[in-house]
């Protein structure tokens, strides 16, 4: 009898795994549904441009910068990230719900930070829009503190999301800060776009398609190139 019930526990237990797995997948791409429709609401209210944020929220944080939560807690009704500390702005320790949450993020980048991501970044996703800023500031057509080149740069990669997604390429809004998804080889990141949909992340664009975003995103800053 107990070799029988062992037998049965072994043939369900990964089962239930599996069960478990997609019902955390779920939540996950529920959350960001919500994040992407806030997004779209501000998107709507800011002519149609993305904010100047970082593309990791608590991730050295400026207190001159506005922050994502700043952003989304105008459009989502849900208590944004905090500090466990709100006196200590460079600690790593977040109190975080959903939908700011992945219930996958469970564990840590790497042997020297085994936090999971909302514990140390405040949430559990990027914004990817933003890493445009970053590459503008390398390029040197972005100078954080001017306010003209600001617009530039929201104006330029906005309009370049705008654009590809309408050509159907795949451009994330929000994106799984990792791949904790992932099953046999699969993409294993969930992510939500401009249209407000949410599904596994198929992957970045081709190089060549890569190469056009960034042509479009310098022409519209005003690159001299």
């Amino acid at each position: 009898m107990i070799s029988i019930v062992a037998l049965l526990i072994g043939l369900l237990l990964p089962a239930l795994g599996k069960a478990r797995d997609e019902g955390r997948k779920l939540k996950c791409l529920t959350n960001l549904r919500s994040l992407g429709t806030g997004m779209q609401n501000y998107f709507g209210d800011s002519d149609h441009r993305f904010p100047f944020v970082r593309p990791i929220a608590g991730a050295d944080d400026n207190q001159n910068d506005v922050a994502l939560f700043d952003v989304l807690e105008q459009y989502i009704d849900a208590a944004r990230p905090r500090r466990e500390n709100p006196d200590d702005v460079t600690s790593n320790n977040w109190i975080v719900t959903d939908p700011y949450l992945c219930p996958s993020d469970r564990g840590g980048e790497d042997a020297d930070n085994p936090d999971p991501w909302w514990r140390t970044y405040g949430l559990s996703y990027r914004f990817p829009p933003a890493d445009g800023y970053v590459l503008l500031e390398l390029f040197g057509v972005l100078n954080p503190d001017d306010g003209g080149s600001r617009w530039s740069a929201m104006t330029a990669i906005s309009r370049t999301y705008e654009v590809f997604s309408g050509k159907g390429e795949k451009l994330a809004v929000m994106i799984d800060g990792d791949h904790w998804h992932t099953k046999r080889g699969k993409e294993g990141r969930n992510a939500v776009y401009l249209d407000g949909s949410a599904d596994v992340y198929p992957g970045d664009p081709s190089a060549a398609v890569l190469e056009q975003i960034l042509a479009m995103i310098l022409k519209l800053s005003g690159f001299p190139g």
